[in-house]
């Protein structure tokens, strides 16, 4: 990392705020770790395949293959007759429904644009797997899972542990992820077989079945599980090596939706055995994973791959032979394909302005950053998965080479909770309605114990054209979310596409809110006539390890989540105000006239909201960082909400805060009362790399002279600072 313009005594504060004893020689004994790997790519089609067909399909499999002649590339595909000859099956064909679903099973890819993405190829030697990495300290061991997928509900991961506690009965917990991977199967529905293929028929926007496979995720839950086995009992002792580092400096964040902030962290840990041996190498890393998928070049959308995920992988494992990578999704909500330039020693200045379109990226880009001064984006998807693969591995190996902490814990928690969700988007509703979602259970009561009738019998929902205005039960969905802590080292887990700032803050108070109240009058064009929408809780200042691992698609996936006052919708989404009554106004976006593409993929405003509560009260049995509310300081004395100029704002010099107990506000500068500036994880800032500034978008508080950061709550301090 650079630090430009860090104070040198940075460096020794970090070092002994983390410090962390290792104890005597004996105390390795109590630490352990043990990774594994494995493919999950549907293996080609073989005759062999069809035995799970047998005998729903027929007596034999040369019968099955006679019977149901329809072309097949992958195992997974249920026979069928190719009606219209166009080389895989289309909705109309004849088809042996073999496990009663009442629909066309195969292995679709899910993401990307549109439906019917039928697999046609696997990238060669990055086909999507799972990386599991046990970890045992005192007498609880725990898996962390890393799925290849675009988001696994949690009743698929519910299946991958019930099947571990039946081969390893005595393993503490199993916590579960997904890396958001575009490009494998589908595991949730809304990739299924439309009418494209049916000869003169137009191309539909939506699938009409779902497009899960149940004899894939026989498959997926079986090897995952068995690689959770084999991580637990090849077990080492083991030391760890954790840090903190930055995005390496030749990316260049993109985004969906407003608002354009970004997690600029990258967190690590690695796990030598006695000898030294690398175990595993982990690295936490928030934007999305779809480079072929929306790359727009057929060849591409069709092709199974781990995207950049697993060139980061295979990186890892090159450096250190013998050893897993494994990817961890951060906050990856609205934060796409970053643009990547080469050589890697370009450096793109991370100042946040005017959001614009960047050219030469694979999937397209508009972002907050400026270009380089030199450098050329890597244009072409497959070019892209190794080069962005490989500057994050060089990132994450540099921060391990420059920063790390050796650390032998000796205590490891897990806890989990269920967090009951309402499902407010009607789009949402009408799919669950339609049968897109087969194997999630909804509910009809705000406990998530009744489930909810639809007509085909299943737990779902009402469809979309009943509101609940309209008299309509609303749904809520179940959920969970989970905490790991190992030693000095802490994982939260959300189950969804995290917005950055819905849990770790940003330049964000409610003059920035695309709804500040719950209250919009569509004459008058106020939006303040209501209380105030919340904020969702400072999920990482909640946090209480110095190493803090924010893990998205965890323990589930439900969709994009961020605070209510941030979801806008489109017409027809959600009946609650004030969304349904600026809806019904027809404007394109928000009121500041941003994009808010990824709502339509929200289960709703208040989803963030009960997600993150339900979070911050299983991290509330230990105090987390010490927050006030405030603003930033420029040498004039003005205020601001980001520590960036601007221009009414000079640049931040301090903050300005208002202590707990009704004081006074108080000023705080650098130089004077504090030694430098902190992240929103509550460690010493690196500041803005290829500039002079010490504060970045990281800056979320300052480091006291006393050696303990402050954060500043900037939601909260503009309402007390500048009412």
């Amino acid at each position: 990392m650079r630090a430009a313009g860090r104070p040198a005594a940075s460096a020794a504060l970090l070092l002994g705020m983390l410090a962390v004893a290792a104890g005597p020689a004996g105390a390795a004994s109590s630490f352990r770790a043990g990774a594994s790997s494995v493919d999950i790519t549907p293996p080609p089609y073989t005759s062999a395949s069809d035995a799970a067909f047998v005998p729903a399909c027929g007596t034999s499999t040369d019968q099955v293959q006679q019977v149901w002649p329809g072309p097949r590339k992958f195992a997974f595909e249920k026979p069928y007759v190719d009606l219209y000859g166009v080389g895989r099956y289309a909705p109309g064909d004849p088809y042996c429904d073999a496990d009663h679903t009442h629909r066309y099973e195969a292995p679709y890819i899910a993401g990307g644009s549109g439906q019917n993405h039928w697999p046609t190829a696997v990238e060669s030697g990055n086909g999507p797997a799972a990386r599991v990495v046990v970890l045992a300290a005192g007498t609880r061991r725990v898996a962390i899972v890393a799925v290849d997928s675009i988001g696994l509900f949690n009743v698929t991961m519910d299946r991958i542990r019930a099947e571990v506690a039946q081969l390893d009965p005595t393993l503490s917990a199993v916590f579960v992820s997904s890396t958001h991977d575009e490009s494998a199967p589908d595991p949730i529905g809304l990739w299924g077989p439309d009418a494209s293929d049916v000869p003169g028929e137009p191309a539909t926007p939506a699938a009409v079945t779902s497009g899960v496979d149940e004899y894939y995720f026989d498959f997926l839950v079986d090897r995952v599980a068995h690689a959770v086995v084999a991580a637990d009992t090849g077990r080492r002792l083991a030391t760890l090596g954790v840090a903190v580092g930055s995005m390496p400096s030749n990316t260049q964040s993109c985004w969906s939706s407003y608002p354009y902030i970004d997690d600029q962290s990258l967190p690590v840990m690695q796990a030598r055995d006695q000898s030294g041996q690398v175990i595993f190498t982990l690295a936490d890393v928030s934007t999305h994973a779809e480079t072929l998928a929306f790359s727009g070049v057929p060849s591409y959308v069709s092709t199974l791959s781990a995207d950049w995920p697993g060139a980061m992988r295979s990186d890892f494992e090159a450096r250190w032979p013998g050893s897993v990578g494994v990817e961890l999704a951060g906050m990856v909500g609205s934060v796409e394909t970053p643009t990547v330039y080469e050589p890697q020693s370009t450096q793109v200045p991370r100042v946040p302005g005017a959001l614009h379109g960047v050219a030469g990226n694979p999937d397209g880009c508009s972002s907050v950053y400026p270009e380089p001064t030199s450098g050329t984006p890597v244009a072409d998807a497959h070019a892209f998965i190794s080069a962005y693969g490989q500057s994050v591995a060089d990132a994450a190996a540099a921060a391990l080479g420059t920063s790390a902490r050796t650390v032998v814990p000796t205590s490891l928690q897990s806890k989990d909770t269920a967090v009951c969700v309402k499902l407010e988007n009607h789009l949402f509703v009408a799919a669950a309605g339609a049968g897109l979602f087969p194997d999630r259970p909804l509910y009809a009561d705000p406990a998530c114990t009744v489930g909810a009738q639809t007509g085909a019998g299943a737990t779902s929902s009402p469809p979309a054209s009943q509101s609940s205005s309209a008299g309509a039960a609303p749904t809520w969905l179940k959920s969970d979310v989970g905490v790991v802590t190992l030693g000095p080292i802490q994982l939260a887990y959300s189950p969804g596409e995290v917005f950055p700032f819905t849990e770790v803050r940003g330049p964000i108070d409610a003059a920035q809110m695309p709804f500040p109240t719950d209250c919009y009058d569509p004459v008058t064009s106020d939006f303040s006539c209501g209380a105030p929408l919340p904020m969702t809780p400072w999920v990482s200042a909640e946090m209480n390890k110095p190493y803090r691992f924010l893990v998205g698609l965890g323990q589930d996936m439900i969709g994009y989540l961020s605070p209510p006052g941030n979801f806008v919708g489109t017409q027809g989404e959600v009946d609650a105000q004030p969304w349904l009554a600026y809806e019904n106004t027809g404007p394109s976006g928000d009121r500041f006239g941003h994009g808010h593409a990824d709502d339509a993929e929200s289960p709703g405003p208040y989803g963030g909201l009960a997600v993150t509560t339900a979070l911050a009260q299983l991290l509330a049995s230990a105090p987390g960082s010490k927050v006030d509310p405030g603003l930033y300081l420029d040498a004039a004395g003005r205020l601001s909400d980001s520590p960036f100029p601007s221009a009414s704002f000079s640049g931040a010099v301090g903050v300005e805060v208002v202590p707990a107990g009704g004081l006074a506000p108080q000023r705080l500068l650098i130089g004077r009362n504090a030694t430098g500036w902190a992240t929103f994880d509550a460690l010493p800032d690196p500041g803005t790399a290829g500039t002079s500034l010490a504060y970045s978008v990281r800056t979320a508080g300052v480091m006291l002279n006393s050696g303990r950061p402050l954060l500043v709550d900037v939601f909260a301090g503009a309402q007390t600072l500048e009412p």
